[in-house]
């Protein structure tokens, strides 16, 4: 019997080692934007609170601690631990497996009704003993220990019965039940021991069954999503390089020019290359800082800046950059419709990056071999369009497909990822981007700028 009970607490103690990796593993994404990773944390931390109160309830079991008050004292932290932990493995799962907000507190009231009464049972024990009592230094169930048993894993049968209910209603090949077959086995393994638990008190049944529901959620769960995340990083990394390699293109492109012999240009024409080269190099910049900031955070935002922007001259110099980046097989035309001179509050280097964008994509899918950069007023609004005369754009995708979360997606192209950043700096400025298929003029793709004045 007693290399049984010390099987107890050495088997609690390799819990807490593994739960110690986890931790110091995980405590570099601390400061990540790692939402999943990150709401993990608070699981695992509780988690190690609990292996190491039951790992010394296990030296009390085995009498290497002699003291029935630390017993007992112990023993109801064990219990309180428990309805803690078990606590924030339900907010964990239900955070994650995005069941619909009526079934989401349905699970919450019966867990919370459950878990109180354990609460109440501990603390009705200090006064008469319904769960346990120590006896000469011997755990002593007492006639409400099953209860106990009973309100702690009925958590995770409610949690299983709500996961097979979600998994039914999504279908079993949906999306969605990737997440829901996570939930589904990490609620089921801590039923499995605790039906021994309660035969077998004396054994770290839960410790077992929640240690193995941790790694479960940790794997197919953290794991997952941080590849899922790194998928999109890569992504993400791949639009920066081509368009930091389209501004280098400009910048070489327009400084071999000014390397011409003397007098193969005019002053003006000079000028008009350095003011090219000079507003590439601050999209470098720009672009550069934008790498910097989402390597070392993770997030997916852009820093915007206002001032006056010339937009005529905005829509020349990106003309200017395509013609060096993009294959002449399609010529892009300015319509400049706007009042001489006109500028606006806004960032022009992300309405560059915006354009860049647009073109791209117009040049891919338009029919026509010419296409149009129309700049205009319409109602107060500013609108940049990319237009194709023959009001078709072959394959052309709508942008609502591809603005639905699509750098976390690594099923979507690179095309994709482009238009969802466009359409992320877009509402930056103040903007939105989107699809005009009936204007008489053509197909055009309008980026919409409000409140310029």
């Amino acid at each position: 019997m007693s290399m049984t009970n010390d099987l107890y607490w050495v088997s609690v103690l390799g819990y807490i080692v593994i739960t110690l990796t986890i931790l110091i593993r995980e405590r570099k994404y601390i400061y990540h934007n790692e939402k999943v990773g990150r709401a993990f944390m608070p699981l695992v931390c509780i988690s190690l609170t609990f292996f190491v109160v039951d790992f010394f309830w296990g030296l009390c079991l085995v009498k290497a601690i002699r003291s029935d008050a630390v017993y007992y004292a112990s023993s109801a932290l064990l219990h309180v631990l428990a309805v803690v932990t078990t606590l924030s493995w339900l907010c964990y799962v239900l955070q994650y497996i995005r069941c619909q907000r009526r079934y989401r507190y349905v699970i919450q009231f019966i867990s919370t009704v459950l878990l109180l009464s354990e609460v109440v049972l501990v603390i009705a024990n200090f006064f008469s003993p319904v769960m346990f009592r120590i006896v000469d230094g011997e755990y002593v169930r007492c006639k409400y220990a099953l209860v106990t048993a009973f309100n702690i894993y009925s958590v995770f049968a409610v949690v299983l019965l709500g996961t097979l209910f979600t998994m039914m209603r999504r279908g079993i090949g949906a999306n969605g039940c990737t997440r829901c077959k996570a939930v589904l086995f990490s609620s089921l393994i801590p039923l499995l021991p605790g039906i021994m638990q309660v035969k077998y008190f004396a054994s770290p049944f839960f410790s077992m069954g929640f240690m193995l529901s941790t790694l479960i959620l940790y794997v197919f769960v953290v794991t997952a999503a941080r590849e899922k995340l790194y998928q999109s990083k890569t992504k993400f990394l791949q639009n920066m390089s081509h368009e930091i390699r389209t501004s280098l293109n400009m910048v070489y492109g327009f400084a071999q020019l000014l390397g011409m012999p003397e007098g193969s240009w005019t002053d003006e024409e000079r000028e008009k290359y350095n003011t090219y080269i000079n507003d590439n190099y601050r999209m470098l910049d720009l672009l550069l800082n934008d790498l910097i900031e989402y390597t070392q955070t993770n997030q997916k935002t852009f820093g915007v800046s206002c001032e006056p922007v010339d937009v005529a001259k905005i829509c020349d110099s990106t003309l200017q950059s395509l013609q060096f980046a993009q294959s002449k097989s399609k010529q892009v035309q300015l319509q400049n419709e706007l009042p001489d001179g006109f500028t606006i509050k806004s960032d022009a280097r992300r309405i560059q990056q915006i354009l860049t964008h647009l073109l791209f994509y117009g040049v891919q899918f338009a029919s026509s071999d010419k296409l149009l950069l129309s700049a205009k007023l319409n109602a107060g609004a500013l609108e940049l369009a990319v237009v194709d005369p023959n009001s078709s754009m072959s394959g052309m995708k709508e942008l609502p497909v591809y603005v639905k979360n699509t750098l976390y997606d690594p099923d979507v192209d690179d095309l994709g990822v482009r238009i969802e950043l466009c359409h992320r700096m877009a509402c930056l400025l103040g903007g939105c981007i989107y699809i005009d298929t009936k204007s008489k003029d053509g197909a055009r793709i309008v980026l919409q700028i409000q409140n310029i004045l």
